[in-house]
């Protein structure tokens, strides 16, 4: 059995899928990474995500948020128990790109 955390589950389904610079935030339960052009923000409810079992979450990030992320950089997805949702981020796009 794997000693994964959540922290690290969501990391590394992030760095699966290309984004780097990733930086945890613990209050709020934020991850703040990069494409190379946008920064964006994952947030989780901290109830949701500590409720949340990490197979679960690990499922989520696959077929839910991975795909809401890579159709809304430059933005905040922010997960709670009713679902995920786009927030503007004050954050956008790089200046080299």
């Amino acid at each position: 059995m794997s000693d994964l955390t959540k922290n690290e589950a969501i990391i590394e389904a992030l760095e699966s899928a290309g984004y780097q610079d990733i930086r945890l935030k613990v209050v709020p339960k934020r991850f703040l990474f990069s494409d190379g052009c946008f920064h964006t923000e994952l947030e989780f409810s901290r109830n949701y995500f500590d409720e949340t079992t990490l197979a679960t979450l690990q499922g989520l990030m696959k077929d839910t948020i991975l795909p809401a992320i890579t159709q809304q950089m430059g933005k905040t997805v922010y997960v709670n128990a009713r679902g995920v949702s786009i927030i503007p981020s004050t954050h956008g796009r790089k200046q080299n790109c």
